[in-house]
């Protein structure tokens, strides 16, 4: 088990990496656009973040998942090839499709139209397009476990996107329009260094009764996953009718800061784990590995948040280059990381469901959720605002997560230590509390404090005895193979 949860870690390593550098990349560009674009412009950039989101669930529709679910039962590299052509093809098609059933409906919404001319809206489309055309090639590369070759192209994407970026805005100045100019060069050159790649795994076969049975398997899911986005999104339209786009700046400022544990954390852990999942959905001795896996991402996903609330502040301070107006969004951040812990859950409580090809409840329950996030949007949000749209995605996780877990344990079972897990989430609200209370001196003590209380949270878990012996353990032999800074690089190669 030891060396399985070493592998997985070690791809969830890499994905972490490209993640980061994702994260990392906002550092470059939030501030970047702070000096050229207003708050409204900040918020209205929000909102067509999420219209590519509503694309990338459209395309495919739901072959992509099928297409995770069965590459690795293809008998022969052959096999996998044409699946592979079968799939990008189809994602080609809807593609284009869902970019133009976008474009339609960006132009017949006024806000996209307020502080920006409709040309944003034609260079976003091309923009989206190409990044669309290159997702079916990462995923594959997730799949065949080549998770640095995937996050080196991420990495140059993400370069790209940096330095165009600084041209449009700083050189060009052309404003708004210049984000999207940066993004439309940065994935068209990624999409072409990309094309070597799709011809070496495609094999020209059409796979026409696998794709229906893949669309069958996977579209449940897809129209689930976009009437869900439809809906979850709907706290950023409803910020702006109830307040304004200055106030969906800040909330999407809080997202983005939150979201340090979505892309580093989360993402990195469930698409490693997905894949492995998969390939191992036919072994029978894998309940303590699946169990204590879910242990440690619980903790994993406490301690990042916690630590993300604790410099807040400080985050949002790089992030908007100094800007002490998006300060009103510090109190939003505890709430959205308490959803994204929730969402963590149940995106592991979707894989087992997943084996059992229990699509069509997966696609109810997030159907209903969404409905229930979008109800309670319009009850809490007009009285207490970005406050209130945190706090309804996360009941709205919650629930999902708990109806997916009470569905999982009628199909198999499941000895989860939740003990442990209840002693993670509170503790961690204990002292995310504590740290709100705490009087700021300056920058370095004020930091010093910060450390010193996430230092404390592991003191009080080991206190509370939460840690096995042998877990201990290998915490100590782990420090002693990776002290010595000249170990790092032969570590991360070694097998």
């Amino acid at each position: 088990m030891i060396s399985k949860l070493k592998g997985l870690f070690k791809q969830s390593f890499f994905y972490g990496v490209g993640n980061l550098i994702a994260k990392a990349s906002g550092l470059i560009l939030m501030p970047l656009y702070s000096f050229y674009v207003s708050k409204a412009e900040i918020g209205l950039l929000a909102l067509y973040e999420t219209a590519y989101m509503f694309l990338l669930m459209v395309s495919g529709w739901g072959a992509k998942g099928g297409f995770t679910r069965w590459y690795n039962e293809m008998k022969s590299d052959d096999d996998r090839k044409s699946l592979f052509f079968t799939t990008y093809s189809f994602n080609v098609l809807t593609s284009f499709l869902g970019v133009i059933i976008t474009a339609v409906i960006l132009y017949n919404l006024s806000i996209f139209k307020s502080v920006n001319s409709e040309r944003v809206i034609i260079i976003f489309s091309i923009s989206s397009l190409s990044k669309l055309l290159y997702d079916v090639p990462f995923i594959l590369l997730k799949l065949q476990q080549k998770a640095f070759k995937q996050t080196t192209y991420l990495s140059v994407n993400i370069l790209l996107t940096i330095l165009f970026s600084f041209y449009f805005l700083q050189f060009k100045k052309i404003g708004f329009e210049g984000i999207f100019w940066a993004q439309l060069f940065a994935n068209g050159i990624t999409l072409i260094s990309v094309i070597p790649l799709i011809l070496k795994n495609c094999k020209l076969k059409w796979h026409g009764k696998l794709l229906k049975e893949m669309i069958h398997y996977g579209y449940p899911l897809a129209i689930s996953n976009i009437l869900t986005l439809v809906l979850t999104i709907s706290d950023r339209y409803i910020l702006e009718a109830y307040y304004s786009l200055e106030a969906v700046g800040s909330f999407s400022v809080a997202i983005k800061v939150a979201n340090v544990l979505q892309v580093i954390v989360v993402a990195s852990f469930v698409t490693s784990y997905t894949y492995e999942y998969y390939k191992s959905i036919n072994d029978e001795d894998n309940s303590r590995y699946h169990l204590k896996l879910f242990t440690y991402f619980m903790l994993f996903m406490v301690v990042s948040g916690l630590g993300i609330v604790l410099f807040g502040k400080e985050i949002i301070y790089i992030l908007m280059a100094g800007k002490t107006e998006y300060f009103d969004a510090l109190p939003v951040i505890p709430l959205l990381i308490v959803g994204l812990i929730f969402s963590g859950m149940r995106q592991v409580f979707v894989l087992p469901l997943t084996k059992y090809k229990q699509t069509r409840l997966i696609s109810i329950v997030m159907i209903i959720t969404g409905i229930l996030n979008v109800g309670l949007n319009f009850l809490v949000i007009p009285r207490f605002g970005k406050e209130g749209a945190a706090f309804t995605t996360a009941i709205s996780q919650l629930f999902a997560a708990i109806w997916f877990l009470q569905r999982v344990n009628r199909l198999e079972t499941n000895n989860y230590e939740w003990k442990k897990v209840i002693i993670f989430l509170l503790t961690g609200a204990v002292f995310c509390t504590i740290s709100f209370y705490i009087p700021s001196v300056t920058i370095i003590v004020d930091i010093l404090v910060k450390l010193l209380l996430l230092a404390g949270y592991f003191v009080l878990l080991y206190l509370l005895g939460v840690f096995e012996p042998i877990e201990l353990l290998r915490l100590k032999e782990a420090y002693n193979k990776w002290k010595r800074p000249g170990n790092l690089i032969k570590n991360i190669k070694r097998k």
